[in-house]
């Protein structure tokens, strides 16, 4: 076990810890938050309006969100993984997913074309959403 053992461990750790910030560099929507997406400021119209943050209620075992915010035109979740935001998408009937992130759009009396909006503006914010919107 002593040389290659050694070998092994001198050579792979700094593999992993190399291709670990690669994923990150690459990745960046791991870094990307609700509270940012809350807080952008954009010269259209202002499509997260009401803005409450839910994380403490609405993040346990039920729902393995990180964060939560409620708004006029959706509850947002975002989740650590796009599995799980995945899952979590298919349980909802009223819903849009991008990335690590759910709107649920369930309960919620905005303008149609105003939630079209806030699901521009998510799937937009990384530039790189290439799919539709659900016809609501």
């Amino acid at each position: 076990m002593g040389k290659k053992w050694l070998i092994a461990v001198l050579v792979g750790v700094p593999l992993i810890f190399v291709a670990t910030m690669i994923y990150w560099l690459l990745h960046p929507q791991l870094t990307l938050t609700l509270r940012d997406l809350m807080e952008f400021e954009d010269t259209g119209k202002d499509v997260t309006t009401e803005v409450v943050e839910i994380t403490d209620s609405a993040c346990g075992a039920d729902i393995g969100c990180v964060e939560a915010y409620s708004t006029a035109e959706a509850n947002y979740y975002r989740f650590r993984t796009h599995a799980a935001a995945t899952e979590y998408n298919s349980t909802l009937n009223d819903s849009f997913s991008v990335n690590y992130f759910v709107m649920d759009f369930a309960g919620k009396n905005a303008s149609v074309n105003d939630q079209l909006l806030a699901m521009e503006q998510l799937a937009g914010t990384w530039n790189d959403y290439e799919g539709d919107f659900p016809t609501r």
